[in-house]
């Protein structure tokens, strides 16, 4: 097929340029330091893929842009003013990649069956020619769509990844005659599934490095033998969910990037390939949920597309050490977590512009200076005994650079910007230090070891008793923690614990056993200061600490307990919980398969899973109550989603159905409280136990499910436990975390006064309200500033029972 050059549309686009531009220059904040904008082309309302470039005989250049529409070819040997001369249409599609091998570029989508779509660019800047390519030999005519791309130019062969031909696997072409390849093999992952698939790879020499998307690993596979590759290694990438591999410019290190919110580029060694090491981990905009997308190597520098962050230049001279040198944002629209923004970046073009593709703000380009960070590298010891610490702060004062040294010792910083500057070490256990007038300078390594003082600790003791009897609580579990420490122990047969290694600071104390209320408080120790704690007799749980509830079923992602790792799927929306229900004892929770990495990959499939609590004496209490705060997100598949989340009560003889959770329920993706009166289900009984039995049906869909916040509430039966002096209940704080104010709901059998206060983290009252009623609720926080709480009812017997709040901005 024979195209002349479009002025319709360079016309119609020029405008748009132009308009634009002056739009960018009155509003953009230009954050370029070392990367100069000379254009912006616009494409909206089509939307941009991946971008290529290539230079003509005459040396004009060239952006290969691959668009919703098709492939544009954009003149940008003028940089300052990019037109656009031929355009390929293509099937409509937002996912596009072209690579380039001589003179002809090769371009794919999975948006129709085109194929392989090849251009031939010879006759620029006159003319082009394009054809479509569909297989031959043991594939004829049984190719059409394929995801990614790379080119081995030294042996002349292209490389197909994730095509509709198998499971998405490796095809080889030979390009001994550019127009007119032919099939020379593949390679399939051994295994097959998910895992065998390819989203993208980079080959260099006969050797290949697949980004395996599903399985989030690499591989490397000698493919001399076209007939019979040969896998020499494998390894796992950050975020387990490889998207793109790039070779350093020496062969020795592999650059890798994960496709997912919070994600890094990644560096590993990969000289020894029996023996692959992770290098280094780096991050632009470093706790804003950035995604990396495709990165490139150019002279031991990372040029790299973030989506929401745009293109970044990160010197990797130093692949243990990168340092980030230059940095522009083409999508200004917003920043953070999601898959928007910056697609493409190509580095290579023979001026040395780099041209970038954004999906919403079009062509960009780019005039770089590259340079080296200055590097600062030491080890970290203990002055009295010259032990190695890890996990210790190095930060460059000043600046907000902060690097943490490794398991052996080791740090590795720097920054961009040479000069004199003050470094501050420090270790939770031991004195901060400061080293004034370290000079940095540009492309040059400063050495800096340092010995830090340890501090003294101490041993802590204390006492877990019932708030009732008096009794000690064996086997009461404990945890007292801050940002920095966390110590576990339970107590012995006298209701006692101690942990050592405690230094000065403030710390959260909980303790819990089931058939209590778990408890905590924030408490300064200075020096071994004894504890005592009591709980009440009830039953809660926060999942702080482990109660044995049971798993089983027949799905292999299961129920797990821990910190709930949020996932979100590619439109941004959240799958898996980031947080817990309540502002309680602990950020804990169960949560279906709490994996990290691709959402579809950690939901429950193929089955059910069932969580049972321990059992229960509901009996002890006056007309109980269930609560809990549910998880349930159905999404996603082909069909309306059909799978459920049941819970039951069972009393061991009986089980009945509590609720039944579907995709129409109130509070899909978000934390739904319940409170259903027990005997409204079945009499209540001393054995009884909750059980949440998560199911996928067929066909299948996203689902996730999650528990947290589960306490037993109503009065307690003062008759059966021969308890005199009455009992206190705080039943619940809703909303929490809150912003204005929180309802506090309490139960009161007290003979005498009671009051509720409000403490703030230090443990100073800074509210107090007397209580008259029996029960009822008070709202409390109103007018405090953001930050910690902890809600206490208490007695003049000294009984009491304390929540933890949160309030927000």
């Amino acid at each position: 097929m024979y195209i002349n050059e479009s002025f319709v549309l360079a016309e119609k686009k020029s405008m748009k340029y132009y308009l634009f531009t002056a739009f960018l220059i009155i509003t953009q904040f230009i954050n370029a330091q070392n990367l100069q904008l000379r254009s912006n082309l616009p494409y909206a309302p089509d939307a941009l893929a991946n971008i290529g470039g290539y230079t003509d005989s005459l040396d004009n250049e060239y952006a290969l842009v691959g668009t919703e529409q098709g492939l544009d070819i954009v003149d940008v040997t003028d940089p300052t003013n990019p037109i656009i001369r031929f355009s390929v249409p293509g099937p409509v599609s937002t996912w596009r990649e072209v690579k380039t091998y001589r003179k002809f570029a090769y371009v794919t989508t999975e948006g129709g069956a085109d194929g392989l779509v090849i251009v031939d660019l010879s006759l620029l800047p006159a003319s082009i020619n394009s054809q479509n390519y569909s297989g031959d030999g043991a594939i004829a005519g049984q190719l059409e769509t394929i995801h990614a791309l790379h080119c081995d130019t030294a042996t002349g062969y292209l490389y197909l990844y994730g095509s509709n031909i198998g499971a998405g696997n490796s095809l080889f072409l030979d390009l001994s005659d550019p127009w007119n390849p032919t099939y020379a093999g593949e390679y399939i992952f051994p295994g097959g599934g998910n895992n065998a698939y390819v989203h993208d790879g980079y080959v260099a020499n006969d050797t290949m490095y697949e980004g395996h998307i599903y399985g989030g690993f690499f591989t490397v596979v000698d493919v001399t033998d076209k007939a019979n590759p040969l896998l020499l290694a494998t390894q796992n990438t950050p975020g387990s969910f490889t998207h793109n591999t790039w070779l350093s410019d020496d062969h020795k290190t592999l650059f890798t990037t994960d496709e997912i919110n919070n994600s890094f580029l990644a560096a590993f060694d990969i000289s020894d390939l029996q023996n692959i090491r992770e290098l280094s981990q780096y991050q632009t905009a470093a706790g804003t949920g950035a995604v990396v997308h495709n990165t490139h190597i150019l002279n031991d520098y990372a040029v790299t597309s973030w989506y929401k962050e745009g293109v970044v230049i990160v010197d990797v001279s130093r692949p243990d050490n990168p340092i980030e040198v230059a940095k522009y944002d083409t999508y200004t629209q917003g920043s953070g977590t999601g898959q928007v923004g910056c697609w493409g970046v190509y580095p290579f073009l023979t001026s040395g512009n780099i041209v970038a593709s954004d999906m919403v703000n079009g062509l960009f380009v780019f005039s770089p200076t590259y340079m080296r960070g200055c590097y600062l590298e030491g080890i970290i010891s203990d002055s009295v005994t010259t032990i190695i610490i890890p996990g210790a702060t190095v930060k460059i004062l000043s600046t907000a650079i902060s690097r943490n040294s490794n398991s052996i010792g080791e740090y590795k910083t720097g920054l961009l910007t040479a000069g004199l500057y003050d470094i501050e070490v420090s270790k939770v256990g031991y004195l901060t230090k400061t080293i004034t007038g370290v000079s940095l300078a540009n492309g040059v390594l400063t050495s800096l070891d340092v010995e830090l003082v340890p501090l003294t600790n101490f041993v802590i003791t204390g006492t877990i008793i019932d708030s009732l009897s008096g009794d000690p609580i064996e086997n009461a579990s404990v945890q007292i923690q801050n940002i920095d420490f966390m110590f576990n122990t339970i107590t012995n047969a006298s209701g006692q614990f101690s942990v050592s290694g405690v230094i000065q600071g403030d710390y959260e104390i909980t303790s819990g056993k089931w058939g209590y209320v778990t408890k905590c408080f924030v408490q300064t120790f200075n020096t071994a200061t004894p504890v005592q704690m009591e709980l009440s007799q009830g039953y809660y749980d926060d999942f702080t600490f482990d109660y044995n509830w049971s798993v089983s079923g027949s799905s292999a992602n299961a129920w797990e307990r821990g910190i709930p790792n949020g996932s979100y799927d590619g439109g941004g929306n959240i799958i898996n919980p980031a947080s817990d229900a309540s502002a309680d004892c602990s950020n804990k929770c169960y949560v279906t398969d709490n994996g990290t990495g691709a959402y579809n990959n950690h939901d429950v499939d193929n089955g059910n899973t069932v969580l049972t609590s321990p059992v229960f004496d509901a009996s002890i209490y006056i007309n109980p109550s269930i609560e809990y705060a549910r998880w349930f997100v159905n999404s996603g598949g082909s069909g309306t989603p059909n799978d459920s989340m049941n819970i039951y009560l069972t009393d061991g003889s009986n089980t009945m159905l509590i609720e039944t959770v579907t995709m129409n329920s109130p509070g899909q993706a978000s934390w739904h409280y319940s409170n259903i009166l027990i005997s409204s289900i079945m009499p209540v009984s001393s054995s009884m136990q909750i059980i949440v039995d998560v199911n996928d049906q067929n066909p299948g869909h996203i689902l996730e499910g999650g528990l947290d916040h589960f306490p037993i509430s109503g009065q307690l039966n003062v008759g059966l436990r021969n308890l005199t002096s009455g009992s206190l209940n705080l039943m619940q704080a809703y909303p929490n975390p809150f912003q204005n104010k929180t309802a506090i709901r309490y139960s009161n059998t007290e003979v005498g006064d009671t009051r509720i206060e409000l403490l703030d983290a230090m443990g100073k009252i800074v509210e107090q309200t007397k209580l008259t009623a029996k029960a009822g609720e008070i709202f409390v926080g109103q007018g405090l500033s953001a930050g910690v709480y902890f809600v206490r009812i208490q007695s003049d017997f000294g009984h009491s029972e304390t929540l933890k709040l949160i309030k927000q901005q």
